[in-house]
């Protein structure tokens, strides 16, 4: 799984992690949903549930990864946030996506950076 955080929200390390925990539980309830996704979602789980946080700088850059992500079958679920501290009710701040193959995920993201 890899969870993308927008840059540009200068989000505290606090509100991040949070925001990365919303985007897990996201994706984990919709790999729930399908015989393909739940055997990925199964084989996550046995691998100890591994999580790379990357990085984006922009609304449009995580839209792009996000549409690329559909495109290809990867789950793709966006947090939008609840508006109660820093930032505005519906801003999108994280993008999960996964669980999947490493290579299908690779293919959207490795071009970004670590957090």
């Amino acid at each position: 799984m890899v969870l993308v955080v927008r840059s540009d929200l200068g989000l505290k390390k606090g509100k991040i992690a949070s925001q990365c925990a919303h985007a897990a539980v996201l994706c984990c309830m919709r790999a729930t949903t399908g015989s393909v996704d739940k055997a990925k979602l199964d084989a996550w789980l046995m691998q100890g549930q591994p999580k790379i946080v990357l990085r984006v700088d922009s609304l449009e850059a995580m839209h792009l990864v996000t549409e690329r992500a559909e495109q290809a079958g990867v789950i793709a679920e966006i947090v939008r946030d609840a508006g109660r501290t820093q930032v505005a009710s519906g801003t999108e701040t994280v993008l999960g996506l996964g669980p999947d193959q490493s290579a299908a995920i690779d293919a959207l993201v490795g071009h970004l950076k670590l957090l």
